[in-house]
């Protein structure tokens, strides 16, 4: 008995040995003297942020409104991270973040606050949806399936409502069946919950559409975690009273505008940051403009691309392997032009959806209040994003208006102007909308996602309990670095 017992306590799962690397900010051993404390030729602030998103741009306003002098290092020529401004015809349009909906508060906030305006996305006519290679049209939002297909479909949602609703925020890892959930991906829940071919394609496409990843890639207690983030299915996947209720009539990069030009000379583009070390007193921020010391640092930028800074002392393991394994999604955003929106002559509202390459949101009316031009906007996302990346706007663009064309008829040939943002190639970015975790990773390494390491705090939309991925979540990781941060002042 003795030796089976022995035998047994030997036996370290995967899982437990990850576990028990932990590396919090009470475990790590500071040096106690470093060039970080007597870096002659660094500036000094209180606290440096790392990245100009909202997420960087929302810690660094609270810093600065509580009396610290704050730095925002940006490594582009431009603040807002995945929020950009693009041009089409002469209109200012997003060709990043640009949708808001009703429970995103700290978002709504932000925009009152600075005096910007809503739009309700237009939502007047029918919309066509192709799923298994048959079209259907509906007025608004609607699908338009048949009965038996409807009561399947709605069956399945109400599925991944019964799950997703005890998932805690804060600790999605701790509820009763979160490694069988952790250790399966969307997809093989989604094939044995549904038999219906069709239907399957559907949540394929809309797993792609909103995490810009493929449900084969993806965790399946991540995706519980991320629907309950962003309240359930029917408000992440819709559009009146839900996450794409409104768009921001300035543009939301607008947003992030008003916010940089409160900071003032706090922000500084063209300041990539290389290197990040620490020792008992402070740390040290290397970036491409200059040195900067101070008490903490905030990065707030995507995972993945934070893990290439160089640190000292070096990350904890469980960052690391939880950077390598939460990649960036993948989607490229289009805009088509044409002299007015025709389409809502012939009774459509502009919402195309499909299951088939190389689009699932293909597309949703961005007209302007005024009427013209009448603008679609669209997006390629997960493994067709990938397929597309790094080719040339132009053969984009004809695949783009080849699709419309099959939709909406011959007046869809003759775009006045197309723009699209492809976002795996934006070396700052490298994906959107955002990081999803792999199987394997929620339950193993994945509670270190907002951990303190030493004086350095992490904000981005990826560590956000709460609408993680959009902007709002972006919102709230920077409230949330920013109050660790002057809470270790006290």
């Amino acid at each position: 008995m003795p030796i089976e017992k022995e035998k047994k306590s030997a036996t370290v799962s995967r899982r437990e040995l990850l576990r028990g690397l932990g590396l919090g900010t009470a475990a790590l051993a500071l040096p106690e003297l470093s060039q970080t404390a007597h870096a002659a030729d660094a500036a000094h602030a209180d606290v440096v942020i790392v990245g100009a998103g909202f997420a960087g741009l929302m810690a660094a306003r609270t810093l600065q409104r509580a009396g610290k002098k704050v730095v925002l290092l940006e490594a582009r020529d431009r603040v807002g991270g995945r929020v950009k401004a693009g041009k089409i015809a002469e209109r200012a349009v997003d060709v990043g973040g640009m949708w808001v909906g009703p429970t995103q508060t700290r978002l709504l906030e932000t925009i009152k606050e600075y005096g910007l305006h809503l739009t309700p996305q237009f939502e007047k006519g029918k919309n066509i949806f192709e799923m298994g290679h048959k079209r259907y049209m509906a007025e608004g939002e609607g699908l338009g399936l048949d009965k038996e297909t409807e009561a399947e479909y709605e069956r399945v949602v109400r599925e991944l409502t019964k799950l997703s609703d005890p998932i805690p925020l804060a600790a999605p890892w701790t509820i009763a069946r979160a490694q069988e959930f952790d250790d399966m991906t969307v997809d093989e829940w989604f094939r044995a919950t549904t038999k219906d071919k069709g239907l399957l394609e559907f949540f394929r496409a809309w797993t792609r559409a909103i995490c810009t990843a493929d449900a084969y890639q993806i965790s399946l207690l991540y995706f519980l975690f991320y629907l309950k983030s962003g309240d359930n299915f029917e408000m992440l996947f819709g559009f009146e009273n839900a996450a794409q209720a409104w768009t921001v009539k300035e543009t939301m990069h607008r947003v992030a505008g008003k916010i940089a030009e409160e900071l003032g000379d706090a922000v500084m583009v063209g300041a990539a940051v290389r290197a990040i070390s620490q020792d008992t007193a402070s740390v040290l921020v290397e970036s491409d403009k200059r040195k900067w010391r101070a008490d903490f640092a905030i990065v707030a930028m995507p995972l993945p691309l934070s893990a290439r800074i160089n640190y000292q002392p070096p990350l904890p393991p469980q960052r690391d392997i939880l950077a390598q394994h939460m990649p960036m999604g993948s989607v490229i955003k289009y805009w088509v032009a044409y002299e007015k929106p025709w389409w809502r002559e012939k009774g459509f509202n502009g919402m195309l959806q499909s299951d088939e390459a190389p689009s699932q949101f293909i597309a949703g009316d961005g007209t302007p209040e005024e009427g013209k031009p009448g603008l679609l906007v669209g997006f390629m996302e997960g493994h067709h994003a990938m397929n597309w990346t790094g080719k040339s706007m132009e053969e984009r663009k004809k695949k783009v208006v080849e699709r419309l064309v099959s939709f909406l008829g011959a007046e869809a040939a003759n775009p006045i102007d197309y723009e699209d943002q492809d976002w795996p190639a934006d070396p700052w970015s490298r994906g959107c909308y955002g990081a999803s975790m792999t199987p394997g990773i929620m339950t193993t390494v994945g509670r270190v996602i907002r951990e303190p390491y030493g004086r350095i705090h992490w904000a981005g939309s990826e560590t956000s309990e709460r609408w993680m991925g959009y902007i709002d979540g972006a919102i709230r990781s920077g409230d949330r670095a920013a109050a660790e941060t002057l809470a270790r002042y006290k």
